[in-house]
């Protein structure tokens, strides 16, 4: 048995799009490992049924920092899979 589990967040445009049969794979052997795996997309809530659609894992729409909206909804991600991670953590304005 592992000694922790994983939370994986994986991105949806770009990245689950480009092969969602493979993705799918790469999911279920997560979660038969005992990891958690999670969908994070900066989608708006107006496209995001498409996603939820698709996607056997939960969800989260980010409108903000993909970081800030996994917090809010209670999700502490280990490992993130992204074609853009500076979508991750929230862009701070140079002065």
């Amino acid at each position: 048995r592992l000694s922790h589990s994983m939370k994986i967040a994986i991105d949806y445009d770009d990245t689950y799009t480009l092969d969602p049969e493979g993705w799918e794979l790469f999911i279920s052997l997560m979660q038969s490992r005992g990891h958690e795996v999670v969908c994070i997309t900066k989608r708006y809530r107006s496209l995001l049924q498409e996603v939820i659609d698709t996607v056997s894992v939960p969800v989260v729409g980010a409108s903000r920092s993909k970081l800030e909206a996994a917090r809010m909804s209670g999700h502490k991600i280990d490992v993130w899979i992204d074609d853009k991670p500076q979508t991750i953590i929230p862009q701070r304005k140079i002065r």
